[in-house]
């Protein structure tokens, strides 16, 4: 029983909505109006609701906004058989649901029509149907690599290749998924990204770049794919940190000397002064203490400061 019941509108609506997804025909027409209202409304609610959660990074509650705004836009609970989003004859459904509960997507696209068949206690036509559907319904293979950038940043390379069948009436132009990095507890989305897989898409590569805060390293990332339009169509996978090694902490720096800023002229070269003449007259503490390794010899150097410290400048240097 609903808390308040149809004399809310809180009842009232969730009521509605729960007819809407089962499917149900009302035979008022003040209640298919009120009906349609409130699914057309609660569509767009949820979906406002999902961007939300995305840009807070919240993990479990974008899982279950993004199931919920998909029941309602196909009227189908998230608990019922994926492959009732196809064309299939209610004896099948029946019969998969019966016969065949256990068994993953993959696991019935690579049966043939005939196992299939067998297996639904049915003949191999409807066995063929069932095999089709399974091989278009949408689904990634995912392979992953992890490479360390810093002590504090860890680079995790996705491999993403298309593992369906596509079918332009059933998938139209694009398929969109939402795949992001989320941590051991299932918490927070560490990052995210949302990949279109179209019909020339075979293979398309993600790289997310997760920070390493504390001091002892997680024990494992979950990687999370989702598709944004097919109720099902979504798989996660562990990635273990136990065979990890990160580059410790250095320390090591140059310190920037109290120099005298060297002014323009330092350059001796006519073009160059008249060039960098019209925007300054003398260089800042970061160009000056690099400003002979760069300017005249040919050592390799490495510059690395804040944003908006010269470092163009002294890289032009570098080819006058």
């Amino acid at each position: 029983m609903l808390q308040g019941g149809t004399d809310t509108s809180q009842g009232k609506v969730n009521i509605l909505l729960q007819a809407y997804i089962s499917g149900y025909h009302a035979e008022d027409f003040a209640l298919v109006s009120d009906t349609m209202y409130a699914a057309q409304n609660a569509g767009r609610i949820i979906r406002a609701l999902l961007e939300m959660a995305l840009s807070r990074k919240w993990a479990g509650a974008s899982a279950v906004l993004m199931t919920m705004s998909k029941s309602i836009e196909k009227q189908m609970w998230g608990y019922e058989h994926p492959l009732a989003q196809f064309n299939l004859s209610a004896d099948v459904l029946y019969n998969l649901g019966k016969w065949a509960d256990d068994l993953d997507i993959w696991e019935l696209a690579a049966k043939s029509a005939a196992e299939l068949g067998t297996l639904i206690h049915l003949n191999e036509r409807h066995g063929a149907a069932l095999q089709k559907a399974a091989k278009q319904f949408p689904t990634l293979s995912i392979s992953h690599r992890l490479r360390p950038v810093s002590h504090d940043l860890l680079k995790i390379s996705l491999h993403i290749e298309r593992a369906f069948e596509w079918a332009p009436k059933i998938h139209g132009t694009a398929e969109p998924f939402w795949i992001w990095v989320e941590d051991e507890q299932g918490i927070n989305i560490l990052q995210l990204a949302r990949a279109v897989i179209g019909p020339s898409t075979t293979q398309l590569s993600l790289d997310f770049i997760i920070p390493v805060l504390d001091r002892k390293l997680p024990i494992s990332v979950q990687i999370r794919a989702i598709s944004d339009k097919w109720i099902g169509a979504e798989d996660d996978y562990t990635i273990p940190f136990h065979d990890l090694s990160m580059p410790t902490q250095s320390h090591w720096h140059t310190p920037l000397l109290p120099l005298a800023f060297l002014p323009i002229t330092t350059l001796k070269d006519h073009r160059a002064e008249q060039a960098y003449g019209r925007r300054f007259q003398q260089f800042n503490s970061i160009q000056t203490q690099a400003f002979w390794s760069i300017y005249n010899t040919d050592k390799n150097v490495l510059v690395a400061g804040p944003v908006s410290s010269g470092k163009s400048i002294l890289g032009q240097l570098a080819i006058w």
